[in-house]
């Protein structure tokens, strides 16, 4: 991206109702920032062909633009760039995305069994995306109505630090409220502390606020008017933003945990959220500015 150009974000867009939902998420976000969208629609040539006929069998992208172009006009955007690709999708999204804003996808596109929550799409793009990936489901429509809340998920790691800063912005942006939440490692001889002390008191309960404090320094003195509060919930940490995001707008957490390998992009709580988030996730991996 050169020093003047704005900012882009990257949509994969295959013909699917989960496509069009993705770009209308883009849009919103692209009309908030002053962003340029860049939908993009991947022929995947290596895909087994259907056994119907060779003219259905033929995918030049036409339709798939066609459709994206129609959702454009009705919402009334009019700064993007429709786009066909070839190759492997998850491959060409990703370099599309190396210098985007954002890359943004539905979470399962129209190659998605019914039984898989999650695509393979999705799944590379989510391990391996190299900016802000933003994973729309399939539970989530346009008409839905706001919540008014922002999710984040902190458990002081170094990605961490991005997932708020993007969480605070967002918050700031739309007037939601933001709710931290990290979920404490509790010691495993007390499977219900709450049972046996009172949380406020109970050790890993001190050190989850010092960990959530040290994490939150600086962000309330640079959006002072989002208002936050801070959760520490007992169970699973990906059952517990599951449950949280029945009732976001959004759920922001980082790429990689505490406890995960460097070398690997996607920790295993950003993973499982994807597979039973209800609202968009944003999984946040580049390093951002306080």
């Amino acid at each position: 991206m050169s020093a003047h150009a704005r900012p882009a974000i990257v949509v994969g867009i295959d013909g699917s109702a989960d496509g069009l939902h993705a770009l209308y998420w883009a849009v919103e976000l692209a009309t908030r920032r002053g962003w340029t969208v860049r939908a993009l629609h991947v022929v995947d040539e290596d895909r087994p062909a259907r056994p119907l006929t060779a003219e259905a069998d033929h995918d030049d992208g036409t339709d798939v633009l066609d459709d994206a172009a129609d959702e454009l006009e009705r919402i009334g955007f009019t700064d993007a760039v429709l786009e066909v690709g070839y190759g492997h999708p998850a491959q060409a999204l990703l370099k599309a995305s190396h210098d985007a804003a954002a890359l943004v996808i539905g979470r399962r596109g129209a190659g998605g069994f019914a039984e898989l929550t999650l695509g393979s799409t999705s799944q590379v793009c989510a391990a391996l995306a190299g900016t802000t990936l933003v994973v729309v489901p399939d539970t989530w429509r346009p008409d839905t109505p706001a919540q008014g809340q922002i999710v984040v998920g902190v458990d002081g790691s170094h990605s961490c630090q991005a997932a708020l800063g993007f969480a605070f912005e967002i918050a700031a942006e739309r007037g939601a409220e933001l709710t931290l939440l990290h979920v404490p490692e509790v010691p495993e001889t007390f499977p219900r502390p709450d049972l046996w002390v009172d949380p406020e008191d109970a050790s890993w309960h001190r050190d989850a606020r010092a960990l959530v404090g040290e994490a939150l320094s600086g962000w309330p003195d640079k959006y002072p008017d989002v208002i936050f509060r801070t959760r520490y919930p007992i169970g699973h940490p990906v059952q517990v933003l599951a449950k949280e995001s029945e009732y976001a707008d959004l759920v922001v957490v980082g790429g990689r945990g505490r406890t995960e390998f460097t070398e690997l992009r996607l920790g295993s709580v950003s993973r499982g959220l994807l597979h039973h988030a209800r609202c968009p996730v944003a999984i946040v991996h580049s390093e951002v500015a306080r």
